[in-house]
């Protein structure tokens, strides 16, 4: 309690609303919020003023003129969907003045997607309406009326909410930032069963907004509004959204929708290019994990298929190898009653996903085989998971690179592999269809139930079948054109039957196969739906150019789109090859490429560099010395040592500390095994360790690596394992790699439990550092 006093004399705290919510919180467990548990989580170390976040126009109560800066900095944040640095801003304004009603009302905003987290916001700022002006509280009721009872009728709910909009903007004509949250909900509103009935009307409202104020971050808000629409009429807001705001990464992302959705991938893939560096800039900076940053995952994903479609292959199998390399956030779900990491919208399971395709599609055969390993070599980057790459996916795509290598004996056992699982699953259905058949006849059904029973079984075995019959006929039809002699009898008796086939690659197995009028047709097609991507266009030139002097005209006409569309491509790629002696014969030098001209209709673009660097990197650990247990200095980590997991622990008086380090003792020897140090550092002063060490009052140690004192929390504070807002240390934990980067960290209201997890990804992480050296 002296503790508490302390910080609220000191304005460090947020005081809750209520005497009753304070006493509750007197004693929370080690790590956790003295304000409740939707303190705890979220950012808690403390925002900084970070330029270019967006001409926000929204007045606050407050005494404190730094506080309204942070309020106006979550606000751009907001409206530019970077939701967890938002509510970092608003918690550091709350900081400043807690007793502002509207700050709160930001940190509900934060989590609009979160009933259970932005009802107990609202409810703070409830709390202190007493402080509040009248225009704050049109602001805060409509917010407490969405979230008073998340279990009402969801729609309902949305449209109450807009009302209350509308209401401000009844009562505030011209209140800018009421407007610009209208026009943001009501198009996310259409995104759940509330459609728009007039995407005009909202038009009028943003050109409001924007006539006023053209550099207001309503230019998101705008591509969204015609994003599924009409994106031709966004791009005015295309052109102003990343300069409008261009410290949040999302805005210069959003664009890019605007511009893959007309085919214009080079300005697409700038702008995906510059969100990228926004956030791996950030990111560094502040030591965040790139995967709690909203859209990240996402927007580099995307930048790497618009890479593909530009020939911009070396570029993104860079970037998705970055993906890969980055540290994974620790989440599980429960599967048949176990719980398993869950690696769905992250960056690796993005990352292992496209660079598979794009080894695929551009036909690096030699990558694709070193970077998929042995099949059960979990460090391998391609390796299946089951998940995001599934043993389906591995035996197709490694079947195909070692077919077209020349390894026809390796690829038939991959194939073999597929055959063997499509002739179990055939057997289970036909099982299945037996024993429906049998159980209907048992109960005197009719013979038109009979069979109705029999369809129902076999259709629960279609899409599971399907899926493992379309990699087993496209791989003999490989199999068929690489044998020797080609057997194309057998592959054109297979390519009608390929599904899910990207069409230009379907096309050059029909000109492979001696169909050369199938092969154009389907080259066309593939064309006219990717007419500015660069593979489409490849396959058309080739197979046009392959099937007499009658295409040859076309042949050129095709290429010379070609030209500006591969104006960026690399040069070196294998697809690109057979186009050498076309590009003679048709009288184009021998770099061909050709830049298009530049378009009018583009904002202000910075150079790129300025921006953040391309890829991410992890950041240098603190230089911090620690205390060990006989009083003597330790530095934590030294130069050319081993990695090392450093858990930062809450003390001997932390009952679930005991209970991580108890669950680390068992694994720690496999961590050594794997050559990786396990270290503890606790809050408590060397004489606390000695006790923390006892056991049955004898000074020997119970935990298999050594612990560390850090009391005056110098090193809880320079590893960000630290609550800037209540100074307090938080749990901790991180790997430490051999140059003394952390590689990955988790820092959070409770210990990590997860060592057999941890250890996993700690050999897979230290495997990349390897391969990168």
């Amino acid at each position: 309690m002296k503790r508490r006093l302390l910080l609220l004399s000191v304005g460090l705290s947020l005081p809750l609303v209520g005497q009753e919510a304070t006493e509750k919180t007197d004693a929370p467990a080690a790590g956790h919020s003295y304000h409740g548990e939707v303190f705890n989580e979220g950012p808690r170390q403390a925002a900084v003023l970070i330029p270019g976040t967006g001409e926000v126009h929204l007045e606050v109560t407050t005494k404190s003129e730094e506080a309204r800066r942070f309020f106006a900095q979550g606000v751009g944040q907001l409206h530019g969907y970077w939701f967890f640095e938002a509510e970092r801003s608003f918690r550091e304004a709350a900081k400043l003045d807690p007793e502002a009603a509207m700050f709160y009302w930001g940190m509900a905003m934060a989590n609009f997607k979160n009933d259970t987290r932005g009802k107990k916001f609202i409810d703070e700022a409830v709390g202190r309406k007493s402080q509040a002006s009248d225009r704050e509280k049109l602001w805060i009721d409509g917010l407490a009326a969405y979230f008073k009872d998340p279990k009402a009728d969801a729609k309902k709910r949305l449209r109450d909410y807009v009302r209350s909009l509308e209401k401000i903007l009844e009562k505030h004509p011209g209140e800018v930032e009421a407007e610009a949250f209208l026009l943001h909900q009501v198009f996310y509103n259409s995104g759940k069963e509330l459609p728009i009935s007039s995407h005009y009307a909202m038009n009028l409202l943003a050109e409001k907004i924007l006539t006023k104020h053209p550099n207001h971050p309503a230019n998101h808000f705008l591509i969204h509004l015609w994003d599924g629409e009409n994106p031709a009429l966004a791009l005015k807001a295309a052109a102003k959204c990343g300069p409008a705001a261009p410290g949040i990464a999302h805005m210069w992302h959003m664009p890019g929708h605007t511009y893959s959705k007309l085919q214009r991938y080079a300005d697409a893939a700038w702008q995906q290019e510059a969100s990228a560096r926004v956030d791996h800039a950030h990111l560094i900076r502040y030591r965040i994990v790139p995967d709690q940053i909203h859209n990240f995952a996402h927007n580099n994903e995307w930048l790497i298929r618009n890479l593909d479609s530009l020939g911009q292959h070396h570029r993104a199998v860079e970037l998705a190898r970055n993906m890969i390399s980055l540290p994974r956030l620790a989440k599980f779900k429960t599967v048949d009653k176990k719980e398993v990491f869950d690696p769905s919208g992250g960056s690796w399971q993005y990352g292992r996903q496209r660079l598979r395709d794009t080894l695929v599609c551009y036909e690096d055969w030699k990558q694709i085989i070193a970077l998929s390993g042995d099949e059960k070599d979990k460090t391998a980057p391609l390796h299946p998971d089951g998940e995001s790459i599934t043993e389906t996916d591995y035996h197709r795509y490694v079947a195909l690179a070692k077919y077209e290598s020349g390894d026809r004996e390796g690829a038939s056992k991959h194939l073999a592999e597929l055959e063997k699982g499509l002739a179990a699953k055939q057997s289970e259905k036909d099982k299945a269809v037996t024993d429906a058949e049998k159980k209907a006849t048992e109960a005197k059904k009719d013979a038109k139930a009979i069979e109705e029973a029999k369809k129902a079984a076999a259709k629960n075995f279609e899409k599971s079948i399907t899926d493992l019959e379309n990699p087993v006929n496209e791989l003999r039809v490989y199999a068929a054109l690489t044998a020797s002699p080609p057997d194309t009898a057998k592959a054109l008796e297979l390519l009608p039957k390929l599904k899910n086939l990207a069409k230009w690659r379907h096309a050059l197995l029909w000109q492979r196969a001696g169909k050369g009028e199938e092969a154009i047709k389907l080259a066309g097609e593939a064309v006219s739906s990717g007419k500015n991507e660069v593979l489409p266009l490849v396959a058309q030139v080739r197979i046009l150019h392959a099937n007499g002097d009658k295409e040859k005209e076309k042949a050129k006409t095709a290429f010379a789109q070609l030209r500006t569309v591969a104006h960026s491509a690399d040069a070196d790629l294998a697809i690109f090859q057979p186009l050498v002696p076309i590009a003679k014969e048709f009288g184009f030098p021998d770099d061909w490429r050709l830049a298009p001209a530049t378009p009018k209709d583009l904002g202000e673009r910075p150079d790129l560099d300025t921006l953040g660097p391309f890829r991410w990197t992890p950041p240098a650990a603190p230089a911090v010395t620690l205390t060990n247990v006989e009083n003597k200095s330790e530095p934590l980590f030294s130069a050319g040592g081993r990695p090392r997991v450093a858990i930062f622990f809450l003390g001997k008086g932390c009952s679930h500390c005991m209970e991580q380090l108890n669950a680390f003792a068992p694994v720690a020897k496999r961590f050594d095994e794997a050559g990786i140090d396990l270290v503890a550092i606790s809050t408590d002063t060397p004489e606390g360790l000695k006790e923390t060490l006892a056991s049955d009052g004898e000074k020997n140690a119970p935990f298999p690596f050594p612990l560390y004192s850090d009391a005056t929390l110098a090193a809880f504070k320079a590893f960000r394992a630290h609550d800037d807002f209540e100074e307090m240390a938080l749990h901790g934990t991180y790997l430490i790699d051999r140059g003394g980067r952390i590689r990955w960290q988790e820092i959070s209201y409770e210990p990590f439990m997860k060592p057999e997890w941890l250890l996993e990804e700690c050999v897979r992480l230290l495997a990349l550092e390897a391969a990168e050296s």
